[in-house]
């Protein structure tokens, strides 16, 4: 039974003191020790200790970056040619799935972003390598030579120049 602090009379369980009228603080509960008998081994208690969540940390994709931002440059220097603007879209293309790779959540989306780039590069090669092809090809189907086509490119900046006069 707990006991008044000031007076020492007991309290009977109530929240105030029946003789002096102080209220009656509750004692803290102080837990015992363990009682083990002897010899008797109780394995201690494991708790699970918390992890935190391991976090994807991908690598970079330079090489894919620098080579889709390489043939962009180049598609973009010839774009005077019809067939490299497919070039120029798969760059373009190529260099946004290469930026994506550095914010992978995990190895499948680093490795299908790096897949992505990869094949936009190289069909972006071949398509400029087809269409500086075709250039040549048209060039020498219809003037014989790149001398006609100088020759023609001249005349033509020639009477723009006139034009341009009057």
């Amino acid at each position: 039974m707990a006991t008044c602090k000031y007076c020492g009379n007991e309290t009977g369980g109530s929240q105030f003191c029946q003789n002096c009228g102080a209220k009656v603080e509750a004692e803290p509960v102080v837990p015992q020790p363990a009682q083990f008998q002897q010899g008797y081994y109780q394995q201690p208690m494991q708790v699970p200790v918390p992890t935190q969540p391991s976090f994807y940390t991908p690598g970079g994709a330079g090489g894919l970056l620098a080579g889709n931002i390489i043939m962009l440059v180049i598609s973009v220097l010839t774009c005077c040619l019809v067939y490299t603007i497919p070039a120029l879209v798969m760059s373009i293309i190529g260099i946004v799935f290469a930026a994506k790779v550095k914010n992978a959540q995990n190895a499948d989306q680093e490795k299908s972003y790096r897949k992505v780039a990869l094949i936009m590069l190289l069909v972006s090669i071949v398509v400029e390598i087809l269409a500086i092809v075709l250039f040549v090809v048209g060039v020498y189907a219809k003037y014989g030579g790149f001398e006609g086509f100088f020759d023609e490119l001249e005349s033509v900046l020639e009477s723009a120049q006139e034009a341009a006069r009057k």
